[in-house]
């Protein structure tokens, strides 16, 4: 394989591409995935937020929680996060492969873009095998972190000087760096797996071959489109924030108010504004909108970042291919 087969402009701005040719494909799936996680996050907090309101209401009211209701209304919690957990790993799965499955093959699924099949299943081990890896690489650098430090703290010790503590030090630090280092090479190397397993219909764990000398091009893609990721970030973020800040107005000026007055409202008059405040239509609106938009741009900031590694997958198989 070409090592010279890599377009650094069409890995970083590739998803835009994509997004310009199929603009309607794009804002479908990134729909589908701000509604099902919408209804996930109603899930957990109809479930966890009915607990700890009930909670702030018996603390608010001077009441003392029944050791068996709270263990009751916990136990019902509980028994309802493990699903949740599993829904959220099962949305996150489907829509990496439908991001996947449109970067690389330009394919969405007719009406519902998410589904369970062979490309879920396939990816599903591709990524337990990047998750091992993730886990391996934590355990030794935790493992060399508690060696490293337990050796300093016997070095400066044994010597009794700081000039040797510094120094033993320094070399922890700079094999902690090394292990840092070590782990970013092998992020990039294996950032084409996913891409390569939807692309290629198999399990392309690890996909080695296909970052193999573009480590430091494939590196500055990847840094380049986290920074456009953040700035889109940080500039759609702060005018959705003000937009919610302005529903919120109302309640600010009343504890302004309040504030001004020196009075200190008893708490249940806090709580039963805080209640009205949040069952008027246009708060709920806005807070719903806010929510949905911040999904949906959280779902294409994910795609942004897959696109890299379906660049690769597209440019570099098609190379393999042809060799």
């Amino acid at each position: 394989m070409s090592t010279q087969a890599f377009d650094f402009g069409k890995a970083v701005f590739h998803f835009f591409n994509v997004a310009g040719r199929k603009p309607a494909a794009v804002l479908w799936i990134g729909l589908w995935q701000a509604l099902l996680t919408a209804g996930l996050v109603y899930l957990a907090f109809a479930t966890i937020g009915d607990f700890y309101f009930w909670i702030i209401s018996q603390a608010v009211t001077g009441h003392e929680p029944n050791e068996t209701e709270v263990l009751t209304r916990l136990g019902s919690t509980m028994t309802v996060m493990p699903l949740i957990s599993i829904g959220g790993m099962l949305i996150a799965l489907m829509a990496q492969a439908a991001w996947l499955r449109l970067l690389t093959r330009g394919e969405m699924a007719a009406v519902i873009p998410f589904r369970l099949g062979g490309d879920e299943l396939r990816l599903f081990v591709t990524n337990l095998g990047l998750l091992a890896v993730a886990m391996g690489f934590y355990f030794v650098s935790l493992a060399v972190t508690v060696m490293l430090v337990g050796g300093v703290v016997a070095f400066a010790g044994g010597n009794g000087s700081t000039e040797a503590g510094l120094a033993g030090g320094f070399v922890a630090a700079m094999i902690f760096l090394a292990l840092v280092l070590a782990a970013v090479f092998a992020a990039v190397r294996l950032s084409a797996a996913p891409a390569t397993t939807i692309l290629e219909k198999r399990i392309a764990f690890p996909a080695w071959s296909m970052t193999r000398g573009i480590f430091w091009p494939l590196l500055g893609a990847y840094v380049l489109v986290a920074i456009i990721i953040g700035v889109l970030s940080a500039i759609i973020g702060t005018v959705l924030n003000i937009t919610l800040l302005g529903a919120f107005m109302p309640l600010i000026g009343e504890f302004a108010e309040l504030a001004q007055s020196g009075s200190q409202p008893p708490p249940e008059e806090i709580m039963a504004m805080l209640e009205d405040v949040f069952t008027r239509p246009g708060v709920l609106t806005s807070i719903t909108a806010v929510g949905l938009l911040s999904v949906i741009l959280r779902s294409f900031a994910d795609a942004v970042w897959h696109s890299v590694g379906a660049s690769v997958a597209i440019q570099r198989g098609t190379v393999e291919a042809a060799q």
